[in-house]
């Protein structure tokens, strides 16, 4: 499929959101669903490397935003993402090969019907894996969706946190949850953060988690951060089948 850029703006220090008009998604059902990722060729672009002209990048915004495909992602030096930066609004690229579990638990007997009453999940983020909860977060807010979602989202600063003002807003008193919404966030190497500034690590989850009876566990984070966390869940005795991950590359 054609898509055209949008809109491009920044979420974070070097951090990049970038909006895709593509109107040749589906839009009597979800196109895809929260947490799945797509692909990105580009056409003649600018600056080549070894690494080519294809990625795959996690959607960020809400299957409800209609013929819409959005990513986000650190700005480095690789040819891919030079050439996205400097590519103008209204540039047309391909995208397609939507797919990925790393997904909102569902009904087997019902696809696209989401298990939501009353059930528990915990998302751990670090940097840009932030982008999968992004996603469900929003759809399930506004589809009313009765999850109770606790996200831990670790950092070094608050310069550089993507969506921070987003994700606050989500969590303030005046936006009512079906189910409900606590966020944590943590700032390593942040003087002025008068908040959390531990790293994530066994006593951090069970200091934020403790009254989560049975969470389902999403990470998302670098592949160093998200393999510790994994380990740590397994430590803390959380069976394997509670616990989904992801790790982000190349960012």
């Amino acid at each position: 499929m054609l898509a055209k850029i949008l809109e491009k703006r920044e979420v974070a220090d070097g951090t990049l959101q970038v909006k895709f008009s593509v109107p040749g998604l589906p839009t009597e059902r979800l196109a895809f669903q929260p947490g799945q990722y797509f692909t990105i060729r580009l056409s003649n672009p600018p600056y080549h490397d070894n690494r080519g002209a294809v990625r795959h990048f996690t959607i960020v915004n809400s299957p409800n935003e209609k013929g819409i495909l959005s990513f986000t992602t650190r700005l480095r030096d690789s040819a891919f993402k030079k050439s996205i930066v400097g590519f103008p609004v209204g540039t047309e690229v391909e995208v397609g090969s939507i797919g990925g579990n790393f997904v909102l638990p569902e009904d087997n007997s019902k696809p696209l019907v989401f298990t939501a009453e009353g059930r528990k999940l915990c998302f751990i983020a670090g940097g840009i894996g932030i982008t999968p909860f992004m996603s469900m977060l929003q759809y399930s807010k506004e589809e009313g969706l009765g999850y109770q979602f606790t996200l831990l989202y670790s950092n070094k600063n608050q310069a550089g946190t993507a969506f921070l003002d987003e994700l606050q807003k989500l969590a303030s008193p005046e936006v009512v949850w079906r189910g409900g919404f606590k966020l944590v966030l943590t700032m390593t190497e942040d003087p002025g953060w008068a908040g959390e500034k531990r790293r994530i690590d066994a006593q951090f989850i069970k200091d934020y988690t403790g009254d989560l009876p049975d969470p389902l566990y999403y990470v998302a984070g670098p592949p160093a951060m998200t393999n510790a966390i994994v380990d740590t869940l397994k430590e803390l005795k959380i069976d394997s089948s509670r616990i989904r991950y992801e790790n982000f590359t190349g960012y």
